[in-house]
């Protein structure tokens, strides 16, 4: 029976990467001609949403969102979410209503195909490098003055399994507090359940997501960062302890 359970979810997991490549090549030319000028970035963040949403439904997924305030739709935002699965990024895209970029680690920009892409549309970061971070941030601001958000995963990187949630890195605090602009938690709840990133287990079915009150601009200042990061940081987990206590 094990085997049996390894396969099917061997292949479901073969299936969902297949619909994502396979996306990225149909829509290349599309995405490639959208690219060509930046102005043309929220056309192609369109494409990502509808896409995103089309990969979870056929992969099996349905998203089920509640927001604890409305989000302006033509307002910049920092994203925060916990970092728990591959699904985290096309979960994002489906859900949150305004343009944003991702702030990303620069050697996934080395993957074929993807990689271009990749580099075309996130903001790039060698956590090792100083020089690489000042960039990161003088991209940001640019992004952020043409009325588009960010979205970095405060963790660094997807935990290992038995982690609940990571200690959060300053970057995505230290950003929202330069850029002067509104940061929104989000917690995933069920993205690593269904889909966990390190072991061959999950199932299709509902991704619960809670996208907590934006916390204003203003509110933190770089003397009070640290308080920033711990704020968020039980938001989430509190979220998070609450709907495990739930099940």
């Amino acid at each position: 029976m094990k085997i049996i359970f390894y396969t099917l979810h061997f292949i479901w997991r073969l299936w969902f990467a297949f619909l994502g490549f396979f996306g990225l090549v149909i829509f290349f030319p599309l995405l490639w001609v959208l690219l060509l000028n930046k102005k043309w970035y929220p056309a192609f963040h369109s494409v990502c949403r509808k896409w995103s949403t089309f990969l979870l439904f056929f992969s099996g997924f349905y998203v089920e969102v509640e927001f604890e305030e409305e989000l302006d739709s033509s307002k910049p935002y920092l994203i925060c979410p916990n970092h728990v699965s591959y699904l985290d990024i096309p979960v994002i895209f489906s859900i949150i209503p305004t343009v944003f970029v991702f702030v990303g680690k620069k050697s996934l920009s080395k993957l074929p195909i993807f990689g271009w892409v990749y580099k075309k549309t996130m903001i790039l970061v060698d956590r090792a490098s100083k020089r690489s971070s000042y960039q990161a941030y003088k991209h940001a601001s640019e992004r952020i003055s043409q009325g588009v958000g960010i979205t970095i995963f405060p963790e660094g990187g997807i935990p290992e399994h038995d982690v609940k949630l990571q200690r959060f890195k300053n970057g995505a605090f230290r950003m929202a507090i330069e850029q002067n602009v509104d940061l929104v938690p989000v917690t995933f709840i069920d993205n690593k359940r269904c889909m966990p990133s390190d072991r061959l287990q999950g199932k299709p079915g509902k991704l619960k997501v809670f996208v907590h009150k934006p916390i204003k601009a203003g509110t933190y200042t770089t003397e009070t960062i640290h308080e920033f990061k711990d704020f968020v940081f039980k938001t989430i987990n509190d979220k998070l302890t609450y709907y495990e206590s739930r099940r």
